[in-house]
């Protein structure tokens, strides 16, 4: 039996030997679906992906396909709970007050809110959450092997910084730094028992590094902005993603998120082995 109270396949039907196997199968095939959906939905609605609100639309409802095969693995974590909310903030904030002390001291032209930059908002957090169900719930759940939950939460990052290696101007520090970001929040899912902090700090920082600040996000460039800094900001065109700033501060915020999970009084992570066949 799981933890959220449900006897999956692979814990009632897969014997033991293979469920490795099963899990790296379940893992390949769903993240397959998930990409061959997008590129079926597309073309069946004449949609073009490098628009960045339509690969948001089309992303998202992709995740469809997912839902059927995630079913058959045990669950790490909840899904949508959103227990110790102040420590997952007070974890963001290490990663986020830094670069906001840098956009003000760069200083800050005003550009105005328009009906574009709803729209890319909006999109931004389908494409968040969409990134978040597939590397933060269903791989991180699937890769989980032996129902070790580290494992699975290493995986899933490494997953979700190889999703950014065809990204316009990707760095070696930015895809680093996209790995931990990675682990930052597949621990928030953790401390948190869902996904739904993962998906906000997740969106939240592409909207206030790309459209308040105006700062290319993971090499996505000319997104609509509130502002822009009127100061060369200190790193590269892959941006803040791949500054020694980011190291440190998701750093910082996995070391409060850590510290929070393994607190001697704090029962957000029981023990979690393999059942039995």
């Amino acid at each position: 039996m799981n933890m959220q109270g449900r006897t999956t396949f692979l814990e009632k039907r897969c014997p033991s030997l293979i469920r490795p196997i099963f899990r790296l199968g379940i893992t390949l095939l769903g993240f397959y679906l998930w990409v061959w959906f997008q590129g079926f939905l597309s073309g069946v609605l004449g949609l073009k992906e490098d628009c960045i609100p339509n690969w948001a639309v089309i992303s998202f409802i992709s995740l469809i396909v997912v839902f059927p095969l995630w079913r058959l693995v045990p669950e790490v974590a909840g899904k949508s709970g959103k227990k110790e909310g102040w420590t997952a903030v007070a974890a963001s904030a290490v990663l986020f007050i830094p670069f906001v002390v840098i956009a003000l001291l760069s200083g800050l032209e005003y550009i105005g809110i328009t009906s574009e930059w709803l729209l890319f908002a909006a999109a931004l957090f389908f494409l968040a959450a969409s990134e978040e169900v597939i590397c933060r719930g269903f791989m991180m759940d699937a890769l989980s092997f032996r129902k070790n939950r580290f494992a699975g939460l290493l995986l899933s990052s490494l997953a979700f910084a190889m999703l950014h290696l065809g990204n316009y101007h990707a760095a070696f520090a930015g895809i680093v730094n996209i790995f931990l970001a990675g682990i930052l929040f597949g621990l928030l899912r953790l401390l948190t028992d869902g996904l739904f902090y993962p998906i906000l700090v997740h969106w939240v920082w592409n909207l206030v590094t790309g459209m308040v600040f105006g700062w290319n996000v993971s090499g996505h460039t000319l997104l609509p902005t509130i502002f822009r800094t009127t100061n060369h900001p200190p790193w590269g065109a892959f941006g803040p993603e791949q500054s020694i700033l980011m190291t440190i501060g998701t750093l910082g915020a996995i070391a409060v998120l850590i510290k929070k999970l393994y607190s001697s009084n704090d029962a957000a992570l029981p023990e979690f082995t393999e059942p039995p066949e």
